[in-house]
């Protein structure tokens, strides 16, 4: 017989016995025996040093599913591993991952600015976890090169050309099952994104008696199209008044509605969003308005609220959790001019 004692990943101090015909060979047989039960302890804590970035990035993307990171950005968190980091570093043992490595990795990406901040940030999240289960001593992504993101201008559509886009949408229904006219009428009566006027139902969502529309709930496409019980953020479920004209066309669809969706497809599921998106490309094809989007939309009525009414309503009618994203994405600045004529023209004047 050949004993030992040992302490377990709990930390309590067994012992541990094997028998063989001979002491050599009983020793033989613990040591083997001791040595499985050290693997089945080391696999409770995942990660080594040893372990691949591949395996952390699986890792890490199991757990933002586990604390329910909405599907959307799950997507493209699984995107960036698949298309950036696996290729790129993915066979790297995590003690070779180091932060002179990660930002060579990051480097070469800069052309496209927003891969490039997206496999950061997925970088700085993953090395995060690392650390915490022991692998690193310390975030190796987190001294990276940051990547910072173009400001882009906003320009909102004008009411003109949300008129001008909607006769568009009608003649495009007229020979298309698209139904992007009354479409476009929800975009501009809401402010709300497209999946979440697609995932919209009667019974849960709609209040014809008030004329209150509620955004409960967002279409992903999560390995096929399903309906997410809650839209992309916390403050994006609202309530949202209808106005009368958006108000009447929704009891008109209502009286003659065969499905339990608001906009349902033409088979009586929920309709992909990137259909409609396809569609909506088809029906501004060689107008003024080619390469405009739903979320152009959403640009028009913050706009417009944040100029009549102020940011704040801009902010609670897009469902933003903060004024800094309403205003950086979705306001269009007002030019403002400086009217100090009067006052420079004494510059001109003659002092005699």
């Amino acid at each position: 017989m050949a004993s030992v004692y040992y302490r377990d990943s709990t930390g309590k101090r067994r012992e541990m016995q094997r028998f063989g015909p001979t002491e050599p060979k009983a020793e033989a047989i613990l040591l083997e025996a001791l040595r499985e039960k050290l693997r089945e302890s080391s696999s409770d804590s995942l990660l080594s040093s040893t372990s691949t970035v591949e395996e952390l990035a699986w890792a890490w993307l199991e757990e933002r599913k586990l604390k329910g990171t909405p599907a959307g950005t799950v997507k493209t968190y699984r995107n960036s591993i698949v298309g950036q980091i696996v290729p790129g570093i993915g066979s790297l043992r995590l003690r070779e991952a180091t932060t002179p490595r990660l930002d060579r990795f990051i480097r070469e990406r800069m052309d496209r600015v927003g891969t490039a901040r997206t496999a950061r940030t997925v970088l700085v999240q993953m090395f995060a976890l690392a650390v915490r289960h022991g692998a690193v001593p310390k975030n190796y992504a987190a001294d990276v090169i940051s990547v910072s993101a173009k400001k882009k201008i906003v320009t909102a559509l004008k009411v003109a050309d949300l008129h001008a886009m909607r006769l568009l949408f009608e003649e495009y229904d007229r020979t298309h099952v698209s139904e992007l006219h009354e479409l476009s009428q929800m975009l501009t009566a809401t402010g709300a994104r497209i999946g979440e006027i697609l995932a919209l139902d009667w019974s849960s969502d709609v209040d014809l008696e008030h004329g209150v529309v509620r955004v409960s709930a967002t279409l992903v496409d999560d390995d096929g199209l399903r309906r997410q019980d809650h839209p992309k953020s916390e403050a994006g479920n609202r309530g949202l008044k209808l106005p009368p004209t958006v108000l009447h066309m929704l009891t008109g669809r209502r009286v003659a509605a065969e499905y339990p969706m608001v906009f349902p497809s033409a088979t009586g599921t929920y309709r992909w969003p990137n259909n409609t998106r396809r569609q909506w490309r088809q029906a501004l094809l060689g107008s003024a308005y080619e390469g405009k989007t739903p979320r152009d939309y959403r640009k028009a009525v913050a706009t417009l609220l944040a100029r009549e009414v102020g940011i704040e309503a801009a902010r609670d009618q897009l469902g933003h959790g903060s004024e800094d994203i309403t205003v950086q994405f979705y306001v269009e600045v007002q030019e403002q001019v400086a009217d100090f004529a009067g006052v420079i023209e004494t510059l001109f004047e003659s002092t005699e």
